[in-house]
């Protein structure tokens, strides 16, 4: 299908690996959020039904999705919602990418509300829009998405030493409790065809912790189902992290994640209710830190606002949502 601007509607699913590419070059994005891994499986699990609107024009893709709200009025959003974290533009020249984009939109009659989301407020898509944008289309800002941040430059030593005195105590006491508790911890990197395998170990745990007694967590309905099309994604593309706490031969916790473009995103982590009083969750993340910091990894984001991350991190980064009416 072409688009009257002259560009060609796109299946992001047939061209994932272009995609990604043209995403790991376009700057002051959140790269991982806006990876096909992330963008497809919240589209499957997490957004209502709609048609394809992406469309890869000379300058990058556009990765949207239409649809027709309850109250009766067509729009155009991101791929992924849910959170806001992707950016549908993707290219690796903001502004040449934003005069196409804004082309399309402006020869088209099927929509009434468009929204942007994942740009920095200050960054070059921003700018470029301000520029590019029709001045009789309305503009919203939404409120904007934080996320926590950590260097993992120097090492584990240089971690640390960013660390508050109280967070290294807090994780040397861990450790020691560990030790006496005979907890060890395994690193598993799986492949596409034991991703469903290393899912479902995951979900063991999950269904043990207060997590998915208080449900909130992944052991069911539809962030199940998003972090189970996400999870042999990223096992084909290698950038699956996961650490598991065992005791014995039984597995108590894990810390889920993936790795791209030199960053780790920290996506899930849990453990067994009853191993409350271990730590888990703070060894969890300090030994899948101390496996970033072997294989190289330069930056940790930890994701969305919450207060505990606060300790963990020291940059953040912030994207909003552009909301355009005509």
């Amino acid at each position: 299908m072409r688009y009257d601007a002259g560009v060609d509607l796109v299946d992001l699913a047939a061209c994932a690996d272009d995609f990604d590419r043209e995403v790991a070059a376009t700057p002051a994005i959140d790269r991982f959020c806006s990876t096909s891994a992330w963008v497809l499986s919240a589209a499957a699990a997490l957004m209502p039904p709609r048609s394809d609107f992406s469309f890869r024009g000379q300058h990058g893709y556009f990765a949207a999705m239409r649809g027709v709200h309850p109250a009766g009025f067509p729009y155009v959003e991101p791929i992924e919602l849910a959170w806001g974290l992707a950016s549908p533009l993707i290219g690796r020249d903001p502004q040449a990418l934003v005069g196409e984009v804004v082309a399309v939109l402006a020869a088209r009659r099927d929509w009434q509300l468009a929204i942007i989301s994942g740009i920095t407020a200050d960054g070059p898509h921003r700018r470029a829009l301000d520029h590019a944008l029709p001045p009789r289309w309305e503009r919203r800002r939404g409120t904007p998405t934080a996320r926590h941040v950590a260097s993992l430059e120097g090492g584990l030593d240089g971690f640390l030493a960013r660390r508050s005195r109280e967070l290294r105590k807090s994780i040397r006491k861990s450790l020691r409790a560990a030790a006496t508790a005979d907890v060890t911890f395994e690193a598993v990197r799986g492949t596409e065809a034991t991703a469903a395998a290393l899912y479902e170990r995951i979900q063991t745990i999950e269904q043990r912790s207060w997590k998915s007694r208080d449900g909130v967590g992944i052991s069911a309905g539809p962030m199940r189902a998003f972090y189970g099309a996400m999870m042999p994604r990223l096992c084909a593309r290698g950038q699956q992290r996961t650490v598991f706490a065992r005791i014995a031969d039984r597995d108590v916790g894990y810390i889920l994640g993936a790795v791209f473009e030199g960053e780790y995103r920290g996506l899930q982590f849990s453990y067994d209710d009853d191993r409350a009083a271990l730590g888990l969750g703070g060894l969890l993340q300090y030994h899948q830190i101390v496996e970033l910091c072997a294989e190289g990894v330069g930056r940790y984001d930890l994701g969305t606002e919450m207060d505990y991350k606060r300790r963990w991190a020291e940059d953040v980064m912030e994207t909003e949502m552009l909301v355009l009416v005509r």
